[in-house]
Parts: structure tokens; C-alpha cells; sequence
């Protein structure tokens, strides 16, 4: 602890006070201080608050699914409204069934409770293959206009 002199009215006060306790001035250099901690601590709160936003965004965007899920089976005349999907036609719902069976070398007489969806998930058109085979549950993702497998999932049933 040092001593110095108070701005006001000159007269020794520790380095520590807050306010000279003759004349009452108020020490705005720890006042600074304070304000400055303030400011760091509402910083990091900020950044850590929307790093949390960013990591929930990034974990909703790897599952992505905004509503355009529809079965084929109900033979309903369903249209997805992405305009990069426009003017693009689309691969049958039985060619990309025929491509997960031929990547996974099995007959579709073997294969049971099969669900083939068309969905826009992964920035993209698919078609969500799910079914079960041989005690394994399985689920696909086939681009509905090049036939490409996007993503695959096997699970013990």
C-alpha cells in the first residue's frame, strides 16, 4: 500500500481508496479498473455464449430436415421448391433402392420393413432408404439425381 495525493485537495489518501475520506473525491482510477474487469468478463460471456449458438447451429445443421419429408408410397403429387433442385430430375425411388442393395450385395426379397422417402436434407435432395435385413437395421441416403450413397447407417437391431 502507497500513499498519494489526492487530486482534490492534495492530502495523503492511500492508493487503494476508492474516495479520499477528507474531501470526498471520488478515485476514478479504480473505478477504471473496475469498469474495464466489467467490460472483460461481459466479453468472454458473449463469445462463450455464442460459440454455444454456433455448436448447437453446426449439431442442427448436421441433422438438417426443414419439413419437405414425404413418403412416395402415398402416390401424392409432392414438389420440393429448392431452386437448385428445379430443374433437375430426380432418380426413381426403386433406382435408388436398387443402388443401396447393390452396394450392400443383397436381394430385396431378403430385405423387410422398407420405408423409401424422398427428403432435402444435407443441402440436398435424398432419398431416405431405411429398412431391415438379417437382424441389422439400415438407413441410406442416395442423391436423388446423380445415385450417389451421401450417407449410411447399420445398427443391431
Amino acid at each position: 500500500m502507497a500513499l498519494v495525493k489526492c487530486r482534490e485537495c492534495g492530502k495523503e489518501i492511500s492508493n487503494n481508496a476508492s474516495s479520499c475520506p477528507y474531501c470526498g473525491y471520488k478515485n476514478r482510477k479504480n473505478n477504471l479498473k473496475l469498469i474495464i474487469i466489467a467490460l472483460i468478463i461481459l466479453v468472454v460471456i458473449l463469445l462463450f455464449g455464442i460459440s454455444i449458438l454456433y455448436i448447437k447451429y453446426k449439431l442442427d445443421n448436421d441433422n438438417y430436415d426443414d419439413g419437405y419429408n414425404f413418403n412416395l408410397n402415398n402416390n401424392t403429387n409432392n414438389n420440393i421448391n429448392e431452386s437448385s433442385d428445379i430443374n433437375n430430375s430426380y432418380i426413381s425411388s426403386s433406382d435408388a433402392l436398387n443402388i443401396v442393395l447393390k452396394d450392400l450385395n443383397i436381394n430385396k426379397n431378403d430385405i423387410y420393413d422398407l420405408s423409401n422417402e424422398l427428403e432435402y436434407k444435407f443441402g440436398k435432395t435424398v432419398y431416405d432408404i431405411d429398412f431391415n435385413y438379417n437382424r441389422f437395421e439400415y438407413e441410406y441416403y442416395v442423391d436423388a439425381i446423380t445415385g450417389e450413397i451421401v450417407k449410411s447407417f447399420k445398427e443391431y437391431d
